[in-house]
């Protein structure tokens, strides 16, 4: 229930915030850090694009702009009673004060107590809100009854230190560890959270990275140990078409009857007022993400019924997925053509820079010499000689490098001799790392080493690899492989070693062996489907009924669809 004693407005001064020192070496990133404090003069931008544009002051400011009937939605399922105390704690131009105050006059509320807090000081301004960091002014402000809003979103090397170290200072008096790979839209999110009266509630506009990001796993759990009920809605997607980020609307209420836990809603619903619309999306326990919510309830629950029925180790169990070589600078240490002539050929490994080279599940002498005859680059400078070793050409290339400063690149400058590549090694087996297509595993016959564009992969029997391979090329494994990485506004997913290794794999056989050259043709002339269906014919258990093949093989559609959505 509502709070129904009414309380005395927050007053709270204009915190006036300091620019801190930034280093000349960082003058696009001075001039947005100075922005983020409105101590840059004002930005000119068209309404048309003007947060897409590079410097546009929303940019800068982290600021995505709510639409009013989002703003509307959200605050009517949030603002119950006349008598609520409402709180923007970065409300920019003030939708949301807006939809507050038109919401709480329609119960009945005289005077409509809604305080907005912003960063920015001719916006505060025109809004009647509170000019602060909103970091700042947390801890001292009393609690609320509803808080609704935008947070910005603002990623950790655009987040000035001073107001971080505010932030984190909020999360560690909620209990909550902080990770400088935070973008701002976390801490708010907590430490509102940690702001609300006893029957509170929240209803926010926050980025999908909720759903995936590895540093928000505890802020997951915080979420649902801390309401009684946590709501992810997907706007329609029409809704924010200017903005890259995928986004979501959160609603959480602290007090409330029914079942507990993590629930989905439509925006429709959501619209329309029809709240008890809810679905129940239990979070999986093979899986610390919410992912899942991307999938339809019953294709939510089929997946989580069939992982014990399959039964299938982890990859780890396996081998070990790990980065590819960081060179600091690609361009200088990977070269192609006539460049590589002036080196000695013991200080040349051949190697694999990119995706596009890896076109079936194997990687050949022939495919190598491809990439050579279309002038990609193909050999890693490997040299850790004194230069007193080195030929007169190759000495005048590592001058060239110092002059050209190559030498002081941040993985550079802190190596000895700085033109040291560390941990050049050839791997069994090679990753996608980013994927526009499908997820896979490619054998390494020819001998390289790997950008970090690619995961390297070392088997723990390689006698084994070309079964585990082809075997990574069925339906479960790769739609675990689309819930349990991170896909990007460009429809590109994302695996990193540690969801890679957790990834489930099915037990080599001989019978994989037998179909490798088969799925590699499929593969390279793009028949990746036809290759899944192959070895889906090898691994699935017999067990698994006609009807939920189907539904797995659809499940991984739709996903791969939805992500292949954001790159339009």
């Amino acid at each position: 229930m509502a709070t129904t004693k009414k309380k005395e407005p927050v007053k709270v001064k204009s915190t006036v915030i300091k620019p801190y020192a930034i280093r000349d070496s960082q003058p696009s990133m001075a001039k947005e850090q100075l922005l983020l404090y409105g101590n840059a003069p004002d930005v000119a931008w068209d309404d048309a694009s003007r947060y897409k544009k590079n410097g546009a002051k929303e940019k800068v400011l982290g600021a995505v702009y709510t639409p009013p009937r989002v703003a509307s939605a959200l605050t009517r399922w949030a603002v119950r009673s006349a008598s609520e105390t409402v709180l923007d704690p970065s409300c920019g131009e003030g939708v949301f004060l807006a939809a507050a105050r038109t919401r709480l006059a329609d119960l009945g509320a005289r005077k409509p107590d809604v305080t907005g807090v912003d960063i920015d000081g001719p916006t505060a301004e025109q809004t009647g809100a509170v000019h602060s960091d909103f970091f700042a002014w947390a801890k001292s402000a009393s609690p609320f009854d509803v808080i609704l809003g935008n947070p910005p979103f603002i990623r950790s090397h655009l987040f000035p230190e001073e107001s971080r170290q505010l932030a984190f200072g909020g999360l560690a008096r909620l209990g909550l560890k902080a990770q400088r790979l935070m973008s701002t839209w976390a801490p708010f999110l907590a430490i509102c959270s940690g702001m609300l009266n006893k029957g509170g509630r929240l209803a926010m506009v926050i980025p999908e990275e909720l759903l995936v990001v590895g540093y928000a796993e505890e802020l997951r759990r915080f979420l649902l140990s801390k309401y009684h009920r946590v709501i992810v809605c997907f706007p329609a997607s029409n809704i924010f078409p200017e903005v890259q980020q995928g986004v979501v609307l959160l609603m959480c209420e602290k007090e409330g009857r029914g079942r507990r836990g993590l629930f989905t809603m439509t925006y429709e619903n959501l619209e329309d007022g029809n709240y008890t619309s809810v679905k129940p999306a239990n979070p999986w326990n093979w899986n610390d993400k919410w992912s899942h919510l991307f999938m339809a309830p019953k294709e939510r629950d089929l997946i989580n019924d069939l992982v014990p029925q399959l039964g299938w180790k982890p990859f780890s169990h396996y081998g070990r997925v790990s980065v590819g070589v960081v060179t600091g600078d690609n361009d200088f240490f990977v070269l192609k053509g006539d460049a590589t002539k002036r080196f000695d050929e013991r200080h040349l490994r051949p190697i694999v820079t990119s995706a596009r080279d890896l076109k079936g599940i194997s990687f050949s002498a022939d495919d190598f010499n491809q990439v050579i005859q279309s002038d990609r680059p193909a050999y890693l400078l490997n040299i850790t000689e004194p230069t007193s070793n080195l030929s007169q050409r190759e000495q005048e290339y590592l001058k060239h490098g110092v002059d050209s400063k190559v030498s002081m690149r941040y993985k550079c400058r802190g190596r000895k001799p700085w033109y040291g590549v560390p941990s050049v090694w050839e791997s069994h087996a090679i990753m996608l790392r980013q994927i526009g297509d499908m997820p896979k595993i490619v054998h390494m016959e020819k001998s390289c080493v790997a950008t970090d564009t690619v995961h390297r992969v070392t088997w723990n029997d390689p006698t084994k690899g070309k079964q585990l391979s082809v075997g990574f090329m069925n339906t479960w494994t790769q739609l675990a492989s689309e819930v349990m990485g991170r896909s990007y506004g460009g429809g590109v997913l994302e695996l990193m070693p540690g969801e890679a290794n957790e990834l489930p794999m099915p037990k080599p056989s001989n019978r994989l062996d037998r179909i490798f050259n088969e799925v590699d043709a499929l593969v390279r002339n793009k028949q990746a489907e036809v290759a899944v269906e192959k070895v889906d014919s090898v691994v699935l258990p017999a067990s698994l009924s006609k009807q939920d093949r189907e539904a797995m093989r659809s499940a991984l559609d739709s996903l791969i669809e939805r992500r292949r959505k954001k790159a339009s």
